[in-house]
């Protein structure tokens, strides 16, 4: 039997993931990549959002994997750039992740290492996971808008924390975000959204955070959506209604840990679509920690929309979630 012709390895590199100052901060990284992946075609991304142009170029290429070295965002971004491609599951490149960012959320949800050499090392032995997708698509817009997202999804008060985040000059790890929680805390309050869950009639609410999950983590280790599977074929939605904040102060504790699904205040369903209307019009939308787009939304889940390389060694296995789900190759 004839060889397997080795995959055509495409690399996107983000410089500055983690908020950098040093350009030379990832250098031995890169060295690592390259050492492994000698003939890869790596492309490096020159600002904000250049990931689109930079998984372009690859796609071009007719690439059959692409390696994101980055944080949460450039991930985002990327598959963002991928689902824009007409092409089929089977046939769009899978995905190998090497965390570089402050966060690294979905990589931390697949087991993948957080620190990098391992992350790379670990892309020579691998397993291909399909996972699900997201897609939200912001119709109040004309023409009516779509991204594309892996992680989750805030509204509310994680969305303003996000936001906080993101407009701050500090790296993005947790205790940013407790942080930024901490002053967004003085301003929340329970917010009227209405609710329609798999095509149901619309439900009136008040809430203070509603999070839509296809992983478990957020907020650089949170554990914000203890049972998201992303390859279930189903968001799981975490919603938080009128909460005083007092109580809301000591309950962010819990989002750590996952003990918040406890609180009477938290319920959770799983939905494969969900359409968000809010009263406001300054409702901010969040996915995989950038702001996307506004209020009304439409999210809906993609199965198994995109293949996803996790590294298979004892020391780095997949989460037991991910690695009795269905799916794998």
């Amino acid at each position: 039997m004839a060889d397997r012709p080795e995959p055509k390895v495409g690399i996107v590199v983000n410089p500055v993931a983690g908020r950098v100052k040093d350009p030379h901060h990832w250098d031995p990284v890169l060295t690592e990549l390259h050492r492994r992946f000698p003939a890869a075609e790596v492309q490096v991304t020159r600002g904000p959002g250049d990931e689109r142009r930079a998984v372009g170029q690859l796609l071009r290429a007719s690439v059959d994997q692409v390696i994101v070295a980055g944080g949460d965002g450039s991930v985002h971004q990327v598959v963002d750039g991928i689902l824009d491609s007409p092409a089929s599951v089977e046939s769009r490149p899978s995905l190998g992740f090497v965390p570089l960012g402050s966060g690294n959320d979905f990589a931390r949800g697949l087991g993948v290492p957080l620190a990098p050499i391992e992350a790379v090392r670990g892309l020579e032995k691998t397993t291909t996971v399909r996972v699900d997708l997201g897609r939200i698509t912001f119709f109040g817009e004309s023409p009516a808008r779509s991204v594309y997202w892996m992680n989750q999804s805030y509204l509310g008060f994680g969305a303003r924390v996000v936001d906080r985040v993101a407009r701050g000059s500090r790296p993005a790890d947790q205790r940013a975000y407790v942080r930024s929680a901490l002053r967004e805390l003085l301003h929340a309050h329970a917010h009227p959204y209405t609710l329609e869950s798999d095509g149901g009639p619309g439900q009136s609410t008040r809430a203070v955070n509603l999070l839509v999950t296809n992983g478990r983590y957020s907020g650089s280790g949170m554990l914000t959506s203890p049972h998201a599977d992303p390859t279930d074929g189903a968001f799981d939605v975490v919603f938080v209604g009128p909460i005083g904040r007092l109580r809301l102060l000591r309950g962010l504790r819990r989002f750590r840990d996952g003990t918040h699904l406890g609180l009477p205040e938290v319920r959770t369903w799983r939905v494969r679509s969900l359409v968000v209307r809010g009263e406001t019009p300054d409702e901010l939308v969040e996915a995989d920690g950038d702001i996307v787009g506004r209020l009304p939304a439409r999210y809906e889940i993609l199965p198994g929309a995109i293949r996803v390389r996790v590294p298979v060694q004892e020391t780095c296995s997949p989460s037991p979630q991910v690695a009795r789900a269905p799916g794998h190759e």
